[in-house]
């Protein structure tokens, strides 16, 4: 009998090139995205640079992969990458961009000025000979958490940083990738004019997008050929529930690796078996180290969803279920906060977010679960939410007594009594739903 790793070298010619991680060789559906960022940085071999390029989209639209392959191909320019997510405070994120230049980490007592100061130093350092530097802040989101942190004041040092450094001879631009435009931060107005409004949007990947880097990577990273329908079942999927490049690439990654367990040929129903897979441990993940109230908004939009059956839900309406679930011991946050914790939830991207038209009233956003609430519920209270799902058990049994076929239309059990029964189940229902009566 053949061991794990012996079946999967029956499939697999190089797995690495299914880890995310891998940088592609060539750029997929992302030419034009290339060139614009190109246009805009290629000024400095004239002496002009953009100072501040703000790259956004959704997550898995290929922000990091064209904006890193950009940077590595510039003609005499020195690229730094430095990706946020680790830090967890402004400060945290000035000593992760001094570690990618090889300087050592500072104590928070030394302050943020000082921390400005010695990035200022190691560009000097690092880019003599050079004519451009380049500076890349990736998962520029995370440093919008820290508010006490003052986000907005550290952007305005870096940009000065870059005035000062100009006036030394070094040109240096910062290009921050993020899932949103800047404008959905709270940016000083003397930061806004610093930065101005250079900015490029990724769309989600096509299908047809997707379709290309699955069948690109499976060429090579499999042992024999893949069959074509399986490649564009999976692309299908992926484009239909994110667009995600990456998130399409695991789960071909993790397809191929349940039908090696199973000695099988790679086909749809791994693909299906994959999916579930990679759901729960997405959730898991991103919500392993969440906070009680992030757990709980997410499971507020979960309920709402498994409930009444809609997919899209306003903050508001996700606000009510917050505070609906809340333990009785514990105070509720603010409406502006659980909107930053939706925010963040969208950036993990277990949930996905449009802002349409209210009409006079203005602009609302709205959010929908990437991943099945069932899956969600469960794993930010698995007890609680057995008890969701009881309760909607026991109120489809009761309306499907209610709509007994044997029973003449629009008539209840006990006439008269039945009715007024009937009226005060559905508002109890309501109640238990948190929609209004």
């Amino acid at each position: 009998m053949l061991s794990e790793v012996e079946k999967e070298n029956l499939l697999f010619a190089r797995k690495d090139l299914l880890d995310t991680l891998t940088f592609p060789s060539s750029i997929v559906g992302r030419k034009e995205k290339a060139m614009e960022l190109v246009r805009l940085i290629a000024g400095y071999k004239k002496g002009h640079v953009v100072p501040f390029i703000s790259v956004y989209g959704r997550s898995g639209a290929g922000k990091s992969t064209v904006v890193r392959f950009v940077c590595e191909n510039l003609d005499d320019a020195l690229c730094c990458f430095v990706n946020l997510r680790r830090a967890k405070t402004v400060f945290g994120c000035a000593n992760l961009i001094l570690g990618e230049m090889g300087e050592p980490s500072l104590k928070s007592a030394q302050g943020i000025n000082v921390a400005v100061e010695k990035i200022q130093g190691a560009i000097e350092s690092l880019s003599k000979g050079k004519r451009l530097f380049v500076l890349v802040l990736d998962e520029f989101d995370v440093l919008f958490y820290d508010k006490r942190g003052k986000p907005s004041d550290f952007i305005y040092k870096l940009l000065v940083m870059e005035e000062k450094l100009r006036e030394k001879g070094v040109l240096s631009c910062i290009i921050v990738i993020s899932n949103n435009v800047m404008a959905d931060y709270e940016v000083d107005d003397r930061v806004r004019s610093r930065m101005g409004s250079t900015e490029v949007f990724f769309p989600a990947y096509t299908k047809k997008d997707v379709l290309e880097i699955l069948r690109e990577r499976a060429a090579k990273a499999f042992s024999a050929p893949v069959d074509p329908a399986v490649l564009e079942y999976c692309a299908e999927k992926s484009s239909e529930e994110h667009g995600d490049a990456r998130r399409a690439i695991d789960l071909l990654r993790v397809a191929a690796e349940i039908a090696s367990f199973k000695e099988e040929k790679l086909a749809n129903v791994h693909v299906d078996a994959a999916t579930d897979q990679l759901q729960k441990d997405r959730v898991n993940l991103a919500l392993s180290s969440a906070s009680y109230h992030l757990k709980l908004a997410c499971a507020a939009l979960a309920r709402i969803t498994y409930l009444t059956g809609e997919a899209w839900h306003s903050t508001s309406v996700i606000y009510a279920q917050y505070c609906k679930i809340i333990r009785k011991d514990t105070r509720p946050l603010t409406y502006r906060r659980v909107s930053e914790l939706l925010t963040e939830l969208d950036n993990t991207g277990l949930v996905v977010s449009q802002t349409s038209s209210r009409g006079r009233h203005g602009y609302g956003t709205q959010y929908k679960l990437n991943i099945s609430p069932e899956i969600v519920g469960s794993a930010c209270f698995p007890d609680w939410w057995k008890n969701v799902v009881q309760k909607k058990k026991e109120h489809e049994r009761k309306e499907d007594e209610k709509n007994n076929i044997f029973m003449p239309a629009g008539k209840s059990h006990f006439g008269g009594l039945g009715r007024l029964l009937d009226t005060l189940e559905d508002e109890s229902w309501k109640d238990f739903v948190g929609l209004d009566a």
